[in-house]
């Protein structure tokens, strides 16, 4: 079995939590998991500032890229791409400035990336939607 389809069937397996704190630690663990498998590096988890909270920053190469993380079990939430408002949007890109404002080092690209972690159909998936915010 492909290891990141692993990893979404394991998602399924122990997503029946009602907790829904810790149905989402779990999705940003299986999160963190999969960047690594496709060959990321995990640079932050859960980074913290005045501003907000960013669930995972991670690097490949020079790239620099900031990752939603987004789970749903149901359809009575929407789809999990649906929760990235432009409200969200907008607080991800003031996160992001000030993050690279104190840490950018070297990374000289960066993007935002969307783990859309859905449960509510028959077979469960993970949606890597690479590039969904655009700065400008």
């Amino acid at each position: 079995m492909d290891p990141a389809r692993y990893i979404v069937e394991l998602f399924a397996r122990f997503a029946k939590t009602t907790d829904p704190k810790a149905f989402g630690r779990l999705a940003e663990d299986l999160s963190a998991r999969y960047l690594r498998l496709k060959g990321y590096r995990l640079r932050e988890r859960n980074w913290r500032c005045r501003y907000g909270e960013i669930d995972l920053v991670a690097e490949k190469g020079d790239l620099l890229v900031f990752v939603e993380v987004k789970a749903r079990k149901g359809k009575e939430k929407g789809r999990p791409e649906e929760a990235l408002t432009p409200q969200k949007q907008e607080k991800l890109l003031t996160l992001a400035r000030h993050y690279l404002s104190l840490y950018k080092g070297s990374a000289g690209r960066v993007r935002f990336d969307l783990l859309a972690w859905d449960l509510s159909g028959p077979r469960p998936q993970l949606r890597h939607l690479k590039g969904v915010i655009e700065d400008g």
